[in-house]
């Protein structure tokens, strides 16, 4: 058991939040918290009879090239060439674009909803 300096509770090593909490001794390395971090250590998923875009960096395997060159502008934007950066930012615009017209639907369905529930309402007070 060792004692967190920005607490001072007692705690496991085994309940450590970050890596760079642990104490192993074999691991030099740190991973600050962060979109990057948490994005890099999601497990991911491809069917067993697809052929996915793996990266060059980190070996992570990807379903689609749309969310290949995403993970390259979010996780090693330092290291693309001219073709991957444009690739990155037409990429992050189609998905901007996705999710505005998403948020659209939502807020559309929120209304509607509301609406309902208003006429519901008024007529059962009628």
């Amino acid at each position: 058991m060792t004692t967190d300096p920005r607490d001072d509770r007692p705690h496991d090593q085994s309940d450590a939040p970050y890596p760079s909490d642990s104490t192993d001794s074999t691991d030099t390395t740190t991973t600050p918290p962060g979109p990057a971090a948490s994005l890099a250590s999601l497990p991911t998923e491809v069917p067993a009879d697809a052929d996915p875009v793996r990266c060059q960096y980190c070996d992570q395997p990807f379903p689609t090239d749309r969310l290949h060159a995403l993970h390259l502008g979010e996780c090693h934007a330092d290291l693309l060439t001219p073709e991957e950066t444009a690739a990155y930012e037409e990429n992050e615009d189609a998905e901007v674009d996705d999710l505005f017209v998403y948020h659209l639907k939502v807020v559309a369905l929120l209304v509607v909803v509301v609406m309902g529930l208003s006429y519901v309402y008024a007529f059962a007070l009628a």
